[in-house]
Parts: structure tokens; sequence; C-alpha cells
């Protein structure tokens, strides 16, 4: 990126501004016929949003070939829009790279479109290349280009960008001034994010709450709490999103009291609102008010999402409430809610660690998309019911699937044959975990080994293993990498072996 750099010096290349269309773009339309005759680009362009699928949009883009109108600038934006919609980004590159007359407008759709789908490196790429063909930026440049470097976290980038954003004369358009303190605040450059902020003329306008609910946003994810109620009590015009980020905020410190407090204030509550509070009180261990605001939200006729419902299943699952996670079940089956994999997975872990495991195979078999979360939770599911030969089996095939194990998935397994006394097996998945895998074993992997061997009564090995394990991670320091559950392992194999030696 030191392309930005030089690009960026008063004393580089001026950019030129380029026109909307190249001149074949200005042609008066046809009028649209069937035979020889040209369909006109408004009839391409409404086929294009139209479109529904990738394959939809390659066979408008056939017959816009076939027409010759391939280099119609316009046609090509709106085509590079679409493919973004259908998460088909390569497709639009590809067909960028056969256009001769690039401008101002393609790079806007195709910078747009990569840093939608993610794709921030190229689309940074693509900025810099734009520079380098010397078509001047404009106010819908430079969003998507702060967000693509946000999101890689390029600090020194970001400022150099923001030079060139002053030297355009841009930092004063609201949708650049959002996005620059947006930066800021991914970069937790709190302090540049507030003076941003101070400066902005609209600030204190009543269409300013963008503004003002991006920087409470990032006052809360730093946890500053008091200015971020600072802000939300001294701003012209609050919104929903103005609430929701104070709400979380206060969820996110722990401060459910408060968060419930401003919950209560709030006028008017959409689905997010309830969906904040339901997983706040979820993740904060506060399992049975999660679900009371739940189905008290339901009471109120709000449509809960696909989060809200994963949420609520989740504190189902923490405090083994199937006859609640039924109901929910119940629900979302009558509502038309689709059986993805977010929910199709937390409803497998809510009925196995509610004890229902023939539930949580149903679903599981009704869920069409699996990762390997999906797997993981049933494979757990199997485990905890010491149903070893099922875990193993659903193992094999998830391996099948083309699905690779991670960490969790191990302690799954290794937790099966801790509760069937497999031992050897044990063993074997422990040592294809670090060897056929390369995954580092974690102190909940060394404590489950410790485990199986000292309740096997394999006490020489579990003596060897121990005396291994204590030279490499230093005994003394255990307690200090969040090994409770190794050190009581260890403990306890070793008071057994003491004990049986003793006999």
């Amino acid at each position: 990126m030191r392309a930005l750099h030089v690009l960026f010096k008063p004393n580089s290349s001026p950019l030129k501004p380029t026109s909307s269309f190249s001149k074949s773009d200005v042609s008066s339309p046809q009028p649209f016929f069937t035979g020889t005759i040209n369909p006109p680009e408004t009839h391409f362009i409404s086929l294009i949003h139209s479109s529904k699928t990738t394959q939809q949009l390659q066979q408008i883009h056939a017959q816009i070939i076939l027409h010759n109108l391939s280099s119609n600038t316009r046609l090509l934006t709106q085509f590079i829009s679409s493919c973004s919609l259908h998460k088909s980004v390569d497709y639009a590159l590809s067909i960028s790279k056969q256009c001769a007359d690039l401008n101002l407008f393609l790079f806007n759709a195709l910078i747009r479109a990569l840093a939608e789908n993610r794709r921030f490196e190229s689309s940074i790429s693509h900025f810099v290349l734009m520079l380098r063909m010397c078509i001047r930026p404009d106010r819908l440049t430079m969003p998507y280009v702060l967000k693509s470097i946000a999101a890689i976290v390029e600090c020194e980038l970001g400022r150099v960008v923001h030079g060139g954003i002053l030297k355009m004369g841009l930092e004063f358009d609201s949708f650049v001034r959002v996005s620059l303190v947006d930066m800021y605040v991914k970069f937790e450059l709190l302090g540049d994010a507030l003076q941003l902020f101070d400066e902005s003329p609209e600030r204190n306008k009543l269409g300013s709450i963008l503004l003002w609910n991006v920087l409470i946003n990032g006052c809360c994810k730093m946890g500053d709490l008091r200015k971020a109620t600072e802000l939300f009590e001294t701003m012209p015009d609050r919104n929903a999103g103005s609430w929701n980020s104070l709400i979380n905020g206060f969820m996110r410190n722990g401060e459910v009291d408060r968060a419930r407090e401003l919950f209560d204030r709030m006028p008017e509550k959409n689905v997010v609102s309830w969906t904040t509070v339901v997983t706040g009180f979820s993740q904060n261990g506060h399992h049975e008010k999660a679900l009371s605001m739940f189905f008290q939200m339901l009471e109120m006729g709000v449509k809960p999402n696909d989060l809200t419902l994963v949420s609520a299943l989740s504190a189902c699952a923490k405090v083994g409430a199937l006859e609640a996670g039924a109901r929910i079940h119940n629900y979302l089956s009558r509502s038309g809610f689709v059986l993805n994999r977010a929910i199709g997975t937390a409803l497998v872990d809510m009925y196995a660690k509610c004890g229902n495991i023939e539930s949580a195979i149903w679903v599981f078999d009704m869920t069409k998309e699996k990762d390997l979360r999906t797997w993981s939770v049933m494979i757990w599911g199997w485990a905890i019911h010491g149903f070893f030969q099922q875990a193993l089996q659903y193992f094999e095939k998830m391996k099948l699937e083309g699905v690779d194990p991670d960490g969790v998935v191990f302690l799954a397994i290794l937790t099966a044959c801790l509760h069937s006394g497999q031992v050897d097996k044990g063993l074997s998945f422990f040592d294809s975990m670090r060897f056929d895998y390369s995954i580092e074993p974690t102190m909940k992997h060394y404590a489950l080994i410790v485990d199986l061997l000292g309740r096997a009564g394999r006490l020489d090995e579990a003596l060897r293993f121990i005396q291994r394990l204590t030279k490499i991670l230093r005994w003394p320091n255990l307690h200090q990498r969040g090994s409770f559950s190794l050190s009581r392992s260890i403990l306890e194999a070793m008071s057994f072996c003491r004990n049986m030696y003793a006999g």
C-alpha cells in the first residue's frame, strides 16, 4: 500500500474527474423490439434488478454481449452491483477486466462489491488502481475504502487515506465523516474518533443520529460507558439504534440492571432491542431472565429473528429447560422459520444438553446445511450421554463429509472415551489430534488424558504422563494458565496412584 503515500502527495499527477458514462452510453436508447433491433439499456437494467440467481445474471450477460452492449458502463455498473448481492464477486471482477473504459462509477461499484463481500484487500487494491489511473474518488468511494481499511486494521494506511480525503475536500461529507469516525473506533483510537466528532459542524443537527450512534457504540466497545452515557444524554435526537447501542454496552460490561432500566425507558422497542436484552441476560448467566424476556417478547407480538431464537435456545441448554426449549421449537415450526444451520445447531445443542437425545438426532438429520459446530454439538450429545460408538460413528461421518475436526470436537471424543473406559482409543485420538491435524492440546485435553489413565488404573503411564507434563508446563505456573481442571485431574490421579502403591 506504499503507492497511496505517493499518490496522495501534492506534487503527484492531478486526479481527473470522469464523465458519468462513455459516449456509447449516452446515445438515445432504441425502442424495444424483438428481432435484430437492440433492446434499450433500461430493459436490461430492469432484468438485472429482477434477477434472483447468478445463473440468471449469466444469461442476461450473454444477451448483453449478443446485443453489443458489453461496453455500456451504465449496464456494467448495475451488473456488478447485482453480482455483489448474489455473492458472485469473482464473476463481477471477470467482467470488469474485459471493460476497456473503467470510470468512476465502475470503480465505485467494484470497491463497494468487494468491501461488502469481505474482500477488503482487493477493495483497497482497486482503490489504488483507480488513483493510478488518475480517476478522482468521490463521496461514494471513500466510505467503502475506509470500511476495508478498518476491517484489516491498517492504522497507518487509514491515516494516509484520511490525509487524502482532506486534500480532496471530502472531509465534511456526512457519509465520509461517519466512516472516518467508525474507522478510528475500530482501530480503538477513541481520542481520534472524538476529535473528528467534535470538529463535525453537523453533529448538533437532527439528521446526525448515525454519527452519534457510531461514537456511542465505539465508547461502549472500549468500555467507556461514562462517555457513552454522556453522549447519549446530550444527543439532539435518538433512534432505536441509539438505545440499543447503550443497552448492549451495559450488557457487555455486566451491568444488567442498568441495561434493563434503559430498556424499560425505551419509547419504541424493535426486534434488535429485545434480542440485545435476551442475548445480554443469557451471556451474563441470567438464563431464566433471558427466557422470561423472550416469552414476553412473543406476548408483545414482536417476531424474533434467528439470533433471538439461538440466544433463547442457548439459555434453555444452560439450565436444562427442556419444556421451554420444546415450546420455542414448536413456535419456530408454526411460524415458518427455516431450519437453517444456526437454528438447527442451537436446537441440537439444547435437546442434547437437556437429555432428549432422540429429538437432538431428529433435528440433526433435518438440518440440511451442517457446519463444524453442528457436528460438534451432536458428537458432544452422544459423548455426555455415554454413547461412545455413536460419537465415534458421527465423528467418522463428519470427516467423510469433508469437515475437519477442531480441538472442541476432540474434547468431545476424548470425553466419550473417558465415559466408556476406551483408554487406548482415547490415547490414539490424542495423538491423531496433534500429529494428523496439528492441533495444539489445551489444558482440558491434558486433563482428560490424565483422568482417562487414572480411572483405568494405568498408574505407571499416568505417572509418566504427569511427569512429562509438569516439565513441559512447569507445575508451579499451572494455576496461571487457567488449568484448574488439569491440576485437579493430576492431583486425583497422583492420590489414586499413592493409595494403590500404599496398599
